[in-house]
């Protein structure tokens, strides 16, 4: 696969509650989360084949779509600030900064 088309690998999480110096750093191995969703893909694909032939949409295209969809979340950083905290999350690719 070309890392265009990779979803997310990895996410790190950083946590840091009002009051503390330092804050909580973790990282998150996304890449175990899809090992784990594939056997459900593969059970789950009849249904979305027969799905596919009852509303007649092309399930091929529907799947790159998805996997698109995933792809492009790679980079993605959220940042939540409170007065009792403030969180921010960033998803990695293939190469981790």
């Amino acid at each position: 696969m070309t890392p265009e088309i990779l979803p997310p690998l990895s996410a790190s999480l950083h946590v840091k509650p009002a009051g503390w110096r330092f804050g909580l750093r973790l990282w998150l191995p996304l890449f175990l989360l899809w090992l784990l969703l594939i056997p459900l893909l593969i059970v789950a694909l009849p249904l979305l084949f027969l799905g596919s032939l009852i509303f007649r949409f092309n399930l091929w295209r529907s799947l790159r779509a998805a996997n698109g969809v995933l792809a492009a979340t790679r980079g993605t950083q959220v940042e939540v600030n409170n007065r009792e905290s403030h969180v921010f999350i960033k998803l990695h690719g293939r190469d981790m900064p």
